[in-house]
């Protein structure tokens, strides 16, 4: 009889044992996979700031053209000869194009991680950094909404009071030419003075959302070099 409970008591030690075991076996297994997302995910928000800083550099190449060339026909309005701008298209397009000249960041990366949860494996600091990061683009989007208003509104001025000049000329192809008709027109260099105003805040905005790239790139390569 006793050795049939020794005998028990052995094999009672042997499954708790094995079940410790596995138990163990299994907890290590799930904190290295843990430890795996959470390297995948401070990655992946590596490679969104590398991506969303070779986009800001694009486009603040192109602000800073944009500011240059529209700020040069509101500067010299009244004595610009416009047939004789080289590179018209570029300058029709500076001014006209809103919405490809809009600054639209891709934030997939972040936006999936934010979705599915797995943004909450990195350390806080970088949770707010990105959650500033953003929301900073409500302010960029403020200014590019106020653009696309003012320039409408031209638009609409050029539509209604001079009907039969817009009738003549596609706006994209003979913006010029509606500005030598209008030049003496106080509404429209006002309205064009302040959608280049806007080129201008943009460009600075735009600018602040790259300091701020830098910055959440700098507290990654600290994180890093701290685990």
């Amino acid at each position: 009889m006793k050795n049939l409970l020794a005998r028990g008591g052995v094999e009672f030690l042997a499954v708790l044992l094995g079940i410790s075991a596995s138990l163990w076996i299994d907890s290590n297994n799930k904190e290295a996979e843990l430890v795996s997302q959470r390297q995948d995910t401070y990655q992946l928000l590596e490679n969104q700031m590398e991506e969303l800083l070779n986009y800001s550099n694009s486009k603040l190449n192109h602000y800073e053209l944009q500011v240059k060339r529209s700020g040069l026909i509101i500067d010299q309005w009244e004595t610009i000869q416009f047939d004789t701008i080289k590179n018209k298209d570029l300058y029709i397009s500076d001014i006209w194009s809103s919405i490809k000249n809009a600054f639209y960041p891709d934030f997939t990366t972040y936006e999936t991680l934010m979705n599915n949860g797995q943004i909450n494996l990195v350390d806080f600091e970088t949770i707010k950094y990105f959650g500033r990061l953003y929301k900073y683009m409500d302010d960029i989007n403020g200014v590019q909404k106020k653009e696309r208003g003012w320039r409408d509104f031209l638009e609409n001025h050029f539509m209604t009071k001079y009907a039969a000049s817009f009738k003549k000329y596609e706006i994209l192809n003979n913006l010029f030419e509606l500005f030598d008709l209008t030049k003496n027109d106080p509404i429209v260099f006002a309205h064009l003075k302040m959608v280049v105003s806007i080129h201008g805040e943009r460009k600075r905005r735009v600018e602040n959302f790259k300091n701020k790239l830098i910055e959440i790139q700098n507290h990654l390569a600290e994180v890093k070099n701290d685990k």
